[in-house]
């Protein structure tokens, strides 16, 4: 970002602030200088006025002109075209001493004597942003014939590169960086307020139409004016070159200028671009790649990217629309980066952020063409499509700001601090305070971003030095205990027989919604999936099991027993983490024992290998998710009082559909699975004892209801209880009789047969109460 100080004159007061102090502030709140270069016209040079221009008696690209400069006047031969129109030029006179050492003495060119020389730009030691000489005008100041060229502050300017990082799109503009310099200078910016009326009545919707789509991302305004020429002024043009920028065209030239000396995007059209049937109509409206573009007879830019050349001012063009726009960096980028396209000088800015604030644009864009151009005409009014920016509230705890900074602030500090920065203050309490970056600040989105500015401000030379402390962290972290679940699942699957297996995240769309699994919602989903049979990402594990099970039953095995732990997604692409188990086909390998006649597996058998890879587990009634759930053989898996999943038996019109065997598939909510470790607890050294009781209930109340009964009221001596029988016949009609078995321990003492008994008849009773039981 190139500055140079009479520019920042013109947005904050720096008269009494030397150049090396200015760098020494740019240098200590973040912004690097990495060159500065003081400009100086050599002496001897000054304001010429050519009184007359004729052409060379001896050479016909040569012309001899007559210059006065002050006290006398010159006669002097020069070879530019250009000078034939010049009123005001720059003239080296006898003994000046231009750059590289050129000396001016008086010559003889082509027989004519000349005395002096009308310089260019660049043999001036300036950039050259014209041809020929150099002609001025009083954008520059007032023009006074024979006044020394380094008398012009405007010209004799000092130069401070700056190097931004990519995140400081704010500071890239003139505004910008006197924004940065008022802060700490305490000095007010000089605000664009140009009061000056526009010059008609006539609205711009007089003469234009404005059509922008609902749709649209972008924030834009349009004015529009009249010029008489098409030739920007000396200052801009020079400025612009100075800022590393030369245009060949009198649009990008004053578009330039503007942005950057506010940072807010600016371009000029041609009123003949928007021609339509109807007159003149702006049209807005997202393009085939999604880019916000302008439209008049066809596509004249994409806003924050590029302006093509159909759309900027012909030659006879004496009308203009001027252009402010912005759009949010972040969209545009990833807009370029999904549809590259060839873009101009403005995607460098509006990709870092831009200002928002396109009345600044605007404004200064009027100022300059009021101030330096001939007879301009704006019309009134102003057309717009403006959406509000809201940037997000940040609280920000005073004790986590000075830990990140290392060093206690004071609060009436970080809160001017952030003031002058044009933070707004919502509120400020006793340890924390809540504030909302400017529009205009792109970067700040955390309390480390807030901490790196008071830094900036306060200065780091002030932070005290503090000794780096390490302290050695616990490794015993979560992502260590996860990673140990489930290596000592794999471990315990393996040990039950189980293979595992590995497969991809993607399924088949079509096929989760046929089984009856939730999808990926759309907006989510796979915008460009590697295979119509891979379009959208898994929801279960299940189905590519599945899969897999049919193929090693296609291929002969006999039964199959496989495991897999990985991502599944749930419908707005949250990530979780599934256990599944399949175990399809016989129960136990063929052998002499079994004469080869292998039994199918059953589901007791299955929930006894489930217990011994996941541990104990209780079970009850089950739900039927999705279709392949058996209706009839489905139970919830319980541990530590809450469902981790379920296991159940493939329904059978899938097992025909895919034939294959009978098979039982357990899904696990591996996130749900405790991954505690075992705790020492002290143990009776008393005697236990084992007590069965029996007792009759309706025939449709579940164990799981008896048991959460127990659990309620259980007396403290009882150490544990489970079902060892559940009988039925036509003698008990619509009733069951159910055997409990309870362990009785005291840790006090051996506990009596008759303390024993009445432990059993409180149990009874209990029964008795909740559930209507009976003793058998």
């Amino acid at each position: 970002m190139i500055v140079t100080r009479e520019w920042l004159q013109e947005w904050i007061d720096i008269k009494d602030v030397s150049t090396q102090d200015l760098i020494s502030i740019f240098n200590s709140i973040g912004l690097e200088v990495a060159e500065y270069k003081k400009i100086e016209i050599p002496q001897n040079v000054v304001v010429g006025k050519v009184v007359s221009c004729q052409k060379h008696p001896n050479a016909d690209k040569l012309n001899l002109c007559e210059v006065d400069v002050g006290n006398e006047k010159l006669q002097i031969v020069c070879g530019a075209k250009n000078v034939v129109h010049a009123e005001y030029v720059a003239v080296a006179k006898i003994d000046a001493v231009l750059p590289d050492d050129f000396h001016i003495k008086p010559a003889k060119l082509r027989g004519v004597e000349s005395f002096g020389m009308i310089c260019s730009a660049s043999e001036l030691g300036l950039p050259k942003f014209e041809e020929g000489i150099m002609i001025f005008d009083h954008s520059i100041g007032t023009l006074e014939i024979g006044k020394e060229l380094r008398e012009y502050p405007l010209l004799n300017d000092e130069i401070i590169e700056i190097e931004l990082t990519a995140n400081r799109g704010d500071c890239l503009s003139i505004l910008g960086i006197a924004r940065e310099l008022s802060v700490v200078l305490g000095r007010s910016i000089k605000e664009v307020n140009y009061q000056k009326p526009d010059q008609m009545q006539i609205g711009i919707g007089r003469i234009a139409q404005f059509q922008p789509e609902s749709d649209i991302e972008s924030n834009v305004a349009y004015k529009a004016f009249t010029l008489e020429t098409q030739k920007n002024p000396l200052l801009i043009r020079y400025r612009s070159a100075l800022a590393g920028e030369i245009f060949d065209n009198f649009a990008d030239t004053l578009g330039f200028y503007i942005t950057h000396a506010t940072g807010v995007i600016t371009r000029l059209y041609g009123l003949h671009f928007f021609t339509d049937s109807d007159g003149y109509t702006i049209r807005i409206r997202q393009d085939e790649n999604g880019y916000d573009a302008v439209y008049g007879m066809k596509k004249g830019s994409i806003i924050g990217v590029i302006q093509f050349d159909e759309a900027k001012p012909a030659q006879n063009d004496s009308t203009y629309i001027l252009e402010t726009s912005f759009i949010d960096p972040d969209s545009i980028s990833k807009k370029m980066y999904e549809h590259p396209i060839k873009s101009d000088w403005v995607y460098y800015r509006s990709s870092r952020g831009s200002d928002p604030r396109l009345g600044i644009g605007l404004e200064y864009a009027k100022k300059c063409i009021n101030e330096y151009y001939e007879n301009p005409q704006f019309y009134a009014g102003r057309h717009e499509a403006e959406k509000e920016i809201v940037k997000e509230a940040l609280k920000i705890p005073f004790e986590q700001l000075n830990q990140i900074i290392g060093q206690e602030i004071e609060k009436n500090k970080i809160v001017d601090i952030l003031k002058n920065l044009g933070f707004e203050i919502i509120s400020v309490s006793e340890d924390s305070l809540i504030v909302k970056p400017p529009i205009f600040r792109h970067d700040i989105a955390n309390i480390q971003d807030i901490a790196e500015e008071i830094v900036r401000i306060y200065g780091i030379d002030r932070i005290t030095s503090q000794p780096l402390y390490f302290v050695e962290q616990n490794r015993i972290t979560k992502a260590y205990q996860k990673y140990k679940a489930k290596k000592s699942l794999r471990e315990r699957a393996v040990a039950q027989g189980y293979i595992e297996t590995i497969s991809y995240i993607f399924a088949n769309k079509e096929e989760l919604e046929a089984y009856g699994f939730v999808t990926v919602q759309k907006n989510f989903d796979l915008i460009n999936p590697i295979t119509n049979e891979m379009n959208t990402l898994r929801t279960s594990l299940v189905p590519n099991l599945l899969g897999q099970l049919q193929n090693n039953i296609k291929n002969g095995y006999k039964r199959v027993k496989l495991f897999e732990i990985g991502t599944i997604f749930d419908q707005t692409r949250e990530e979780h983490e599934e256990f599944v188990l399949v175990f399809s086909g016989q129960k136990e390998p063929e052998s002499v024992v079994n004469h080869g006649k292998a039994p199918m597996v059953d589901f007791p058998a299955f929930l006894n290998e489930l217990s011994a890879i996941i541990g104990d587990f209780d079970v009850c009634e089950g739900d039927v998710r999705h279709k392949l759930i058996h209706p009839y053989q489905v139970a919830k898996i319980i541990k530590n009082n809450e469902c981790v999943g379920q296991a159940y038996k493939l329904h059978l019109e899938v097992q025909k559909e895919l034939d294959i065997p009978t098979t039982y598939i357990a899904q696990i909510d591996f996130d749900k699975l405790s991954m505690s470790y075992p705790k020492a607890k002290p143990y009776s050294i008393y005697q236990r004892s084992l007590k069965d009781l029996s007792i009759v209930v309706d025939r449709s109340l579940p164990y799981e209801n008896i048991k959460k009964v127990l659990e309620k009221n259980l007396p403290q001596e009882v150490r544990n209880f489970y079902p060892v029988d559940i009988y039925e016949d036509k003698s008990l009609g619509d009733k069951k009789s159910v055997t409990i078995r309870f362990s009785i321990q005291s840790f006090e003492k051996t506990l009596t047969e008759e303390e024993i008994s009445k432990i059993l008849e409180n149990i009874l009773q209990i029964l008795q109460e909740e559930l209507g039981a009976t003793l058998r």
